[in-house]
């Protein structure tokens, strides 16, 4: 199966009281872009995008699934900026296709 994006969860290190933030980060193979925005939730809200990306009530194995964590500073710098792209895995679906 061709590969089309790549789906990547990134979360902070644990802070003092021991949580962590989170966003995503899709790239489009074919076109090259990137759409990135912040999470509530977690590494399941961000997975279950797959399950309503391209392959109805399914998940879509076109997508490489990536996590990665980050130090609180680095990841605070890198997704200051970045939009909320919602709570649940429709809501995060719905975020990115709007935006590529």
């Amino acid at each position: 199966m061709k590969v089309t994006g790549t789906l990547e969860a990134i979360y902070s290190k644990r802070n003092s009281f021991g949580n962590r933030s989170w966003a995503l980060k899709y790239t489009d193979h074919e076109t090259g872009k990137v759409v990135c925005g912040t999470v509530s939730g977690g590494e399941s809200n961000i997975r279950g995008i797959l399950r309503y990306w391209n392959v109805p009530d399914d998940w879509d194995r076109s997508v490489r699934f990536e996590v990665r964590g980050m130090a609180i500073r680095e990841f605070n710098e890198m997704t200051k900026n970045w939009e909320y792209a919602g709570y649940t895995p429709e809501d995060l679906a719905a975020f990115i296709k709007a935006r590529l």
